[in-house]
């Protein structure tokens, strides 16, 4: 299915966002995550299923100073 990750068109076979920041390789900690525009608890990233052109932002924090 395609999906807007970050404003950028993106392949992804499917599945939960759980699924799909495996597939990224992400780290969950420091990490939020939208879909179309609203947010999603952590508690739900096993179960919430991304839909072809569902518009995913991930935000991840950064340290610095």
């Amino acid at each position: 299915m395609n999906i807007v990750l970050n404003d950028m068109s993106y392949e992804f076979s499917g599945g939960t966002l759980q699924d799909l920041l495996a597939h990224l390789d992400k780290n969950e900690q420091g990490i939020a995550i939208a879909i179309n525009q609203q947010v999603v608890p952590k508690s739900l990233w096993r179960t919430t299923e991304l839909n072809e052109q569902s518009q995913v932002f991930i935000f991840e924090s950064i340290a610095g100073g």
